[in-house]
């Protein structure tokens, strides 16, 4: 067993399962997850899954898998990183369902370590209120770092709380409000990832240069 995990906030891992499902030929399911967790020098990582009908591994994940049983992984990998510089521009990240699993990694992994940066908001697009992941320590972290702004997007349910609606009106508003371009970072389903660089793509942004993007199915 290894001491540590060691990874970069925003990575992801490739876990394998061999499920006893004849179907399954004795292969192995292999799907990539990003790292919800920050490094903390321990054994562990967290990642959020979610159930997809149909879905291989997520069938077995949700009915077959038990407490104990063992799984290998293959990582970390990957590049969906933070900038090199953090004080070069404004942040945006824009995610829905799990794909706030790299965002929890990166800005806990700020917050933590006391890193600079200019400014990150975080744009969390779920249908309703019950579907906010990490939603009290995301205000804890943003009471606590004055330039991090959370912000919740609900599409299917109204709080007066909460911004009301899809996730990409909230950023683009500000985006066409400001001389600068801010990095914009995506991780979601590939629907989600799609329009958000359309709408990019027709406000000179560039891949890589200007946009990240991590495509869940």
């Amino acid at each position: 067993m290894y001491d540590n995990i060691n990874f970069i906030p925003g990575q992801l891992v490739q876990l394998l399962a061999k499920p006893y499902a004849p179907s399954e030929g004795g292969e192995s399911i292999q799907r990539n997850y990003s790292v919800a967790s920050f490094p903390d020098g321990s054994n562990k990582f967290e990642l959020i899954i979610t159930y997809l009908e149909g879905g291989q591994m997520s069938e077995y994940l949700f009915k077959d898998a038990k407490i104990g049983d063992e799984f290998g992984y293959k990582g970390p990998m990957g590049i969906f990183t933070l900038p090199d510089n953090l004080m070069d521009r404004d942040i945006y990240f824009v995610s829905t369902g799990s794909g706030i699993s790299p965002f929890r990694s990166m800005i806990n992994y700020l917050h933590q370590k006391k890193i600079p940066f200019k400014n990150i908001k975080l744009f969390f697009g779920t249908r309703t209120e019950e579907d906010l992941l990490y939603r009290k320590e995301l205000e804890m972290i943003q009471d606590e770092l004055p330039n991090f702004e959370y912000v919740p997007v609900l599409s299917r349910e109204f709080r007066k709380e909460f911004r009301k609606g899809y996730v990409h009106e909230h950023y683009l508003d500000l985006i066409d409000s400001t001389d600068k371009k801010p990095w914009v970072y995506f991780c979601g389903w590939d629907r989600m990832v799609s329009e958000g660089r359309f709408h990019l793509d027709e406000r000179g942004f560039e891949m890589m240069k200007d946009i990240r993007v991590e495509i869940f199915g």
